[in-house]
């Protein structure tokens, strides 16, 4: 398993201005050199009672924080960077800079002038607004002459799929990951990049997540590793995106699968979908 490239603009500074969270975080890919982690290793972190249990709770906490758009859950993704303290897998997420714009959205999807304002105010919002097709002329009519039913309607339609297609990603910026270096205390080998492809609501059933995606299978090229685990109604698999960065190329036939399943996370996970039931 290669060493994944640490993403930080920071970690060229001089060794003195560096901090000691800072240099606990530089020191994990020292650690892995020395010690590179092997699948086995990985495959019994992940499998582990305390590994399957952070996984539990991470795909618990998607849901809690999913959003009900038009009669269906919308689930985020979360991600963050691992790592192998002896035995133990560490996942240290961190927070999406859109997701929470996301859901001030929502908030003002009936309200198209405090909606505009709030995306004219940011530079995620502004993309927002570029990218997401008719958004910002739908938002300027509404905003200049009193909104029609119908135009409210397509609002609400619009800002829910735009929610939809975003908390689909996980991303993360220089800015947050610094900051989560200093209020993270690190330790053992360097892992690299995760994120979970949380379940969706199919009736009154949560169904699995989605494999890994191209743009996944890129980031693991770049960055030697992108974890990428997927919910299943009776588990999970966890797709060891590494060997991509040996190859060069983003054959998802080349990745790792380690699967966990169990009849008890079944029911645990269908008590969770109950208060979406139609």
């Amino acid at each position: 398993m290669p060493v994944v490239i640490l993403m930080m603009m920071v970690a060229s500074a001089p060794l003195g201005t560096q901090s000691a969270r800072l240099r606990q975080y530089l020191s994990l890919a020292e650690a892995t050199l020395e010690n590179p982690i092997r699948l086995e290793e990985l495959r019994g972190a992940l499998l582990s009672p305390g590994g399957v249990a952070a996984i539990r709770a991470l795909f618990e906490r998607s849901i809690a924080e999913g959003l009900v758009l038009d009669g269906r859950l919308v689930t985020p993704e979360l991600g963050g960077e691992a790592t192998l303290d002896a035995a133990e897998l560490v996942l240290v997420d961190y927070p999406d800079p859109v997701h929470p714009l996301l859901r001030e959205m929502v908030r003002f999807d009936t309200d198209p002038e405090r909606l505009l304002e709030l995306l004219r105010s940011s530079a995620d919002g502004k993309r927002l607004l570029e990218t997401t097709g008719g958004l910002h002329a739908l938002l300027y009519q509404m905003s200049t002459k009193t909104p029609t039913d119908e135009q409210r309607k397509l609002l609400r339609q619009v800002v829910a799929s735009a929610v939809a297609i975003h908390f689909k990603t996980w991303s993360t910026d220089p800015l947050i990951q610094a900051r989560m270096i200093e209020t993270t205390d690190w330790r053992g080998r360097y892992v690299g990049f995760w994120h979970i492809h949380p379940p969706r609501l199919r009736g009154a059933e949560l169904a699995d997540g989605i494999e890994p995606s191209y743009e996944d299978m890129t980031n693991a090229v770049e960055l030697g590793q992108f974890l990428t685990i997927v919910f299943q109604p009776d588990g999970f698999d966890a797709y060891d995106l590494s060997p991509l960065a040996v190859t060069g190329a983003p054959d998802l036939s080349r990745a790792e699968r380690i699967s966990y399943r169990s009849s008890g996370w079944r029911s645990h996970f269908r008590e969770r979908a109950r208060p979406f039931d139609p």
